[in-house]
């Protein structure tokens, strides 16, 4: 009996979908004075991307490496002014492609949008609340994440000895990122295939 592949779903038929998943780092000074861009050094350095845990919102007190499903013309409405704040960045021009097909593999899996009194009344155990992120109606707005229509795995999320890309803030970071592989080969467990510039991808709106 023969399956159905990845390469049967419509990811070229339509242009809101995509095959591919995005992780974007941010900068942690606050924790260890880390940049977005060493953040991602680090990550193909030691070739594994970390589970967040409740800092993260991620619930059940399991961790999960989160990514998310957009098309990279939309990625100028992910990276705006006002979800990069120099303070305090919900996101960052800084990031991991992996193929859908492949991260489906390896436990990726779209992320359930509930609302808590969704969660009770479905019974989802703790254990597997990692899965869910919360979309619910309040007097005071919405708590609504769906515009990252987020994927995600339990704990880390181990990548392969290359990856389809990674996306830096524009050509000088490009530049760096090629020649530290290039000078230091041995100090990457992972290499990217293509380094793209969100600057760009994103039609010139970041500099």
């Amino acid at each position: 009996m023969s399956y159905p592949t990845f390469d049967d779903l419509p990811f070229n038929k339509r242009p809101d979908l995509s095959p591919y998943l995005i992780h974007l780092t941010k900068n942690t000074k606050r924790k260890d004075d880390y940049s977005a861009y060493e953040n991602l050094v680090n990550i193909l350095q030691k070739g594994t991307i970390w589970g967040s845990g409740k800092a993260g919102f991620i619930r059940g007190g399991k961790e999960a490496a989160c990514f998310m499903d957009v098309p990279f013309a939309s990625l100028k409405y992910v990276l705006t002014p006002e979800n990069m704040k120099a303070d305090d960045p919900r996101y960052e021009p800084y990031g991991i492609i992996v193929g859908k097909a492949s991260g489906y593999k390896r436990g990726l899996r779209p992320v359930l949008y509930l609302s808590d009194k969704e969660v009770r009344q479905l019974g989802i155990p703790k254990a597997e609340q990692w899965r869910v992120v919360r979309l619910e109606q309040r007097d005071s707005g919405w708590v609504s994440w769906v515009h990252e229509r987020e994927w995600r795995c339990e704990g880390d999320f181990k990548l392969r000895s290359t990856v389809p890309a990674v996306i830096v803030r524009n050509l000088k970071y490009a530049k760096r990122l090629r020649e530290q592989l290039a000078d230091e080969p041995k100090k990457f467990k992972c290499v990217p295939d293509a380094i793209l510039p969100a600057s760009m991808i994103c039609q010139g709106l970041l500099k």
